[in-house]
């Protein structure tokens, strides 16, 4: 694997900004978390790993419904709205691939490339990199970052996941070929 892999450091980082930048969101969030629990109780689970969709009791149609309505709103284009409903689901459930990967399309949609890729990263970790769509979706921002030499690493980290005797793999095999002229030019 290339220096591209993301690192463990990399992670528990891009997990600690999410975790600081929300925290006083949450604070305004928990105020329609059920009565019985307190912030204290609430950041007490957090820290022994709990997820916060558990810990909040949100039901699995609650958050399919959320999912539905952000996947709408990204299909109409209304990125902002879509993103605001993306990053409140990875925040309450971040192991659900679907999510980071909203969240990611929302931030390409309105040109956040940095945040794009950072949700991109959480949805390689996610899924255990072993997806190559997320590495094209990586490239493709650090494309449009200016940083062909980030790009080229994943494109070609992401390639290598595909299998090219695979027939539905090849319109993605061509894509990544694709990118990865471009970054060597």
């Amino acid at each position: 694997m290339s220096d591209s892999k993301i690192s463990e450091a990399e992670i528990k980082e891009i997990l600690s900004e999410l975790a600081r930048v929300s925290t006083g969101h949450l604070k305004n969030i928990f105020s329609s978390a059920p009565a019985n629990k307190t912030w204290e109780e609430i950041e007490e689970r957090l820290s022994k790993g709990e997820i916060l969709k558990d810990i909040c009791e949100l039901s699995d149609d609650y958050m399919e419904s959320s999912y539905k309505s952000a996947k709408q709103k990204l299909e109409e284009s209304a990125f902002v709205e879509a993103k605001d409903i993306f990053y409140n689901l990875c925040l309450f459930d971040q192991t659900k691939p679907k999510y980071w990967g909203g969240l990611g399309k929302c931030c390409e949609g309105l040109k956040e490339y940095k945040q794009a890729i950072e949700s991109y990263k959480m949805l390689t970790l996610v899924t255990g990199g072993a997806e190559p769509l997320p590495y094209l979706c990586l490239g493709y921002c650090h494309l449009k970052n200016k940083d062909k030499q980030s790009a080229l690493e994943v494109l070609e980290e992401g390639k290598d996941l595909c299998d090219p005797y695979d027939h539905e793999q090849r319109p993605v095999l061509e894509q990544f070929e694709n990118l990865i002229s471009i970054c060597n030019k």
